[in-house]
């Protein structure tokens, strides 16, 4: 095979757009039959700009034929760049096998004396040729103990905690190696990792390259065909958020939030949301702050400063929310750091003791749940720190009828005012989720970083100043 001297002039990363025009084959749905793949305009510059970028996000449009170029660059780099290894991430497994087997058809579709001598392996999860290449397919949550040449995410904007995700696969970058991150827009999370690196691009800052490629990008729509999809989708749900998630015609319309029901609008969300750096470790460690697992800090406690925690308890099992906490200044309303993670009740209890003790012994406003209860009995167990009466006159906070709309009003209102602010990205993303009909996060969405805030946000806006010896809220 590397005697061919076609290979030879073909292993130029240059020669990719040519490779791909004249031997790629790619599946045509429509026809039920693989075709040569024929790349429009917006193909081949989104092809020569990933040739050329060590990492690279591409916000798009449906149906723009993105999966399959990127697994054609893939392909090129399998034969031609031996020995790579490629790695293809989708959120769930079923969707990462089915990249791999495309990877797979276009393959075969190959002419002979560009194939290796054979295939040494070959199964749903893992492709490989006797060069030694080899494409891999994950979901999100694995593959992270892999170094790759090429490292594909495919709805990138839909992967949840995608910034602990991309740090884990980092070694891939830093053993010379690509990463592409491909996504429509999820409207549901307008400050979402992936939305926020694609707005850094836009600034020229960070080292990822920003790729945008609307509804046009596609030579066979035309404006008819455009404004029908919009009157259809429109009239499905009387709003063009839909029609701005998959079929964008502006970058702003690709990272607009969902209008549609909202509480907090995100514009209000926006302005008071940071875009700072938790403290590093080493810091903390120096300040003697608690080794506690899912604490992220913006801002140490202070001398002279009190500080107040809104904490909501769940189960605690693989499959359950995060139990979070989250502490705010007390003067300031400033965010000042968020605990999160699938704690036992019990454990969050102690999490959160050692937690506020290290904020001067901030006092606590828990959800009243079922998995409250642990909590509470916890904290009074150790006794070290207040825990503040709610809106019925009992400790901890009841989110009943009456008290879910309270504690969103004061959050609300504190958004809107600029009373406070936001460090936390996804925190950030999950206060502008929450319906305005139900108070909760859409299914499949998470509002357990939302409730905490808004709690802490409640006690502060009800109760009596820090100074005084009491903190209980106080009611009309």
């Amino acid at each position: 095979m590397d005697a061919d001297p076609r290979i030879e002039w073909l292993k130029c990363s240059k020669s990719v757009i040519y490779f791909v025009i004249t031997y790629v084959h790619i599946y045509n749905a429509t026809i039920s039959d693989w075709i040569r793949f024929e790349l429009w305009p917006s193909q081949r510059s989104t092809l020569r700009t990933m040739a050329e970028s060590s990492k690279a996000l591409v916000l798009k449009a449906r149906q723009l034929g993105l999966s399959w170029l990127v697994l054609a660059y893939c392909l090129h780099v399998m034969i031609f760049q031996p020995p790579a290894t490629i790695l293809l991430f989708s959120l769930r497994k079923d969707e990462a096998i089915e990249l791999l087997r495309r990877v797979k058809g276009m393959y075969a579709r190959l002419p002979p004396w560009m194939q290796a001598r054979q295939i040494t392996e070959d199964n749903k999860t893992s492709f490989e040729l006797s060069n030694g290449s080899r494409a891999l397919a994950f979901p999100t949550t694995g593959g992270r103990s892999y170094t790759g040449t090429v490292a594909v995410v495919d709805e990138a904007d839909f992967v949840p905690n995608l910034a602990n995700f991309l740090n884990a696969v980092k070694p891939t970058i830093d053993a010379g190696g690509q990463l592409f991150l491909i996504s429509t827009s999820d409207k549901k999370r307008p400050l979402s990792t992936f939305k926020r690196l694609f707005r850094a691009t836009l600034k020229g800052v960070g080292d990822y390259v920003g790729i945008f490629l609307p509804w046009s990008a596609r030579p066979d729509r035309d404006q008819a065909w455009y404004d029908s999809i919009k009157a259809e989708m429109h009239i499905q749900r009387g709003t063009n958020d839909d029609l701005y998630a998959e079929y964008p015609e502006t970058i702003a319309q690709a990272l607009a939030p969902e209008t549609l029901d909202r509480r907090i609008p995100f514009e209000w969300i926006e302005a008071v949301t940071l875009d700072v750096a938790p403290v590093e470790t080493d810091i903390l460690n120096l300040l003697q702050c608690p080794a506690l697992p899912g604490l992220a800090i913006w801002q140490v406690p202070e001398h002279g400063e009190r500080y107040v925690i809104g904490a909501d308890p769940a189960e605690g099992n693989p499959n359950s929310d995060e139990s979070a906490a989250q502490v705010l200044n007390a003067r300031t309303w400033d965010h000042v750091a968020t605990l999160a993670g699938r704690f036992e009740p019990s454990v969050f209890g102690e999490y959160i003791d050692a937690l506020g003790r290290w904020y001067h012994d901030a006092p606590v406003l828990p959800e009243r749940n079922n998995h409250g209860h642990a909590v509470i009995l916890k904290l009074r167990e150790l006794g070290h720190l207040q825990i503040i009466d709610g809106h019925d006159g009992k400790p901890v906070w009841l989110s009943n009828i009456k008290g879910k709309p309270l504690m969103y009003t004061a959050l609300a209102d504190a958004i809107r005012e600029r009373a406070t602010n936001i460090a936390d990205e996804e925190t950030a993303s999950q206060i502008a989720s929450i319906e305005a009909s139900t108070l909760l996060a859409p299914e499949g969405m998470h509002d357990d970083r939302a409730d905490p805030f808004a709690l802490a946000i409640t006690a502060l806006a009800l109760c009596k100043l820090p100074e005084h010896e009491s903190f209980q809220v106080k009611y009309a």
